[in-house]
């Protein structure tokens, strides 16, 4: 695949989001992503909601450009595969607990001694160390610690969490940023490295300008629904049909709601005025946008040039012509027959990106490709390593049953 990253190999461990979301974003950039798992598989290939010929929405959100090997890495020959492959790899990726890569044998320790150039990216709730080191973590659990749900949703309602999984989402979007940067970094010194990267300080470094307003003030923030700390007007508003936004736009607001008197109104005229008189301001605000239908508004923001726009459900985002015209919604052949749907990459580089992306991988579709073009194994080699998983399958079976 072509991409500003074409050449790099990961090796990723991985589930949910965290993990597979920041690989994927790699994957597009051109990183040959090799997804190791059992041959259970990822637990999130099987949620429950819509599939696609038996796999979930769930995987096939956040796996396209990788290919899928299964390695259990419990028996002799898959463990000698990996270490095989970390010899020609650049970075092992992981969203394990911490102690899991450890008993694996596949730690950045031990690693480095096998690849000294080895970069290890670990993703965890919070941290290799400290006194929540062991505590299972999920994207509503940071959340809720981060404080990030204390100050989400209505004032006079509940602490509600954010509608999409930000603390998985953001946290693999630095574990990728961190990658990139020791690959950077191991290009000026030659030397690997091991990254670590906790969701609860992910979520913390998101609330900059929270945690800074109560720094300097000493006040608490609290929910404002879609409002801001300090910029009045700012959030979304219901109209007669439908909801606007609105972002950084007075005076000019006041003179397209048909309220010009508030400009010069001493309550209102300054963005401190504003912020202590915030309640007012919204009253107002509210009574105003409801005279007219969000598009009717929509027609006199683009005049006024007000920094607005409606409020858009899911099917109508899809079929957005910016979105649309910015290949924000690819269309791929799966590997298991028909099209599928996915959301594309943000990130935009003419010329080095061709988004000729691959489907999410089935499992182990690639086991045999990968052993025999990047290891050399003949095919006799790699069927003894599925006959020895095979047995461990069962063995393990074997003992599950005898437990109960």
């Amino acid at each position: 695949m072509d991409g500003p990253l074409a050449g790099t190999k990961i090796l990723a461990f991985e589930q949910a989001i965290a993990g597979p979301y920041g690989s994927m974003l790699l994957g597009d950039l051109g990183a040959e992503v090799l997804r190791i798992e059992s041959p259970e598989g990822e637990m999130s290939r099987n949620f429950a909601g819509p599939q696609h010929k038996g796999v979930s929405y769930y995987y096939l959100a956040f796996n396209r450009s990788k290919k899928s090997l299964v390695l259990d890495l419990r028996t002799e020959l898959a463990r000698k595969a990996f270490y095989d492959l970390v010899k020609i790899s650049d970075v092992v990726w992981d969203n394990y607990r911490p102690g899991v890569m450890e008993k694996l044998g596949i730690d950045y320790d031990t690693l480095k001694n096998i690849n000294p150039k080895i970069i290890c990216c670990s993703i965890t709730g919070y941290g290799p160390s400290g006194p929540y080191r062991d505590y299972p973590s999920y994207d509503i659990i940071a959340q809720g610690l981060s404080g990030l749900m204390s100050i989400n949703g209505e004032p006079d309602g509940p602490p509600t969490k954010v509608g999409i999984a930000l603390g998985d989402l953001g946290t693999a979007a630095f574990a990728a940023l961190a990658v990139v940067a020791a690959l950077v970094s191991r290009g000026r010194t030659g030397k690997g490295q091991k990254i670590n990267i906790a969701q609860l300080d992910v979520m913390v470094s998101l609330l900059a300008y929270q945690m800074s307003y109560y720094f300097c003030g000493g006040d608490v923030p609290g929910r404002l629904g879609s409002g801001h700390l300090s910029v009045i007007p700012y959030g979304a508003y219901e109209t007669k049909k439908g909801y606007v936004t609105l972002g950084i736009c007075w005076p000019r607001i006041a003179r397209t709601l048909g309220a010009d008197w508030m400009i010069d109104d001493p309550r209102f005229a300054t963005q401190d005025a504003r912020w202590k008189h915030r309640e007012e301001l919204e009253a107002i605000f509210k009574e105003a946008c409801m005279k007219a239908e969000a598009k009717d508004w929509m027609e006199l923001f683009r005049i006024d040039d007000i920094p607005g726009d409606v409020v858009k459900t899911i099917d109508e985002v899809a079929e957005d012509p910016q979105v649309l015209h910015n290949n924000m919604v690819i269309d791929m052949e799966h590997p298991l027959g028909g099209r599928i749907k996915l959301t594309g990459n943000p990130i935009k580089m003419p010329g080095s990106i061709e988004e000729r992306y691959s489907p999410p991988p089935t499992l182990g579709q690639h086991t045999n490709e990968i052993l025999s073009n990047l290891l050399g194994w003949p095919m006799e080699k790699i069927e003894r390593m599925k006959a020895q998983e095979r047995e461990h399958a069962e063995e393990l079976s074997a003992h599950i049953h005898k437990q109960i």
